[in-house]
């Protein structure tokens, strides 16, 4: 089970819950970068995790 470390600060809830999934990371557009450094919402991967159902 995923634990609080495997979290981005742009992720709404942990990978794996219910009623979520991948989406684009709004803070870099997906591109995983902010400038020269990985963007500090997504960690450089370009997705967030987010709810996607309505719970």
């Amino acid at each position: 089970m995923p634990d609080q470390s495997d979290l981005n600060p742009g992720d709404e809830v942990k990978p794996a819950t219910d009623q979520s999934g991948e989406h684009v990371c709004p803070r870099c557009s997906g591109t995983g970068r902010q400038g020269e450094a990985p963007c500090p919402d997504c960690g450089g991967s370009g997705k967030i995790i987010a709810l996607v159902g309505d719970a």
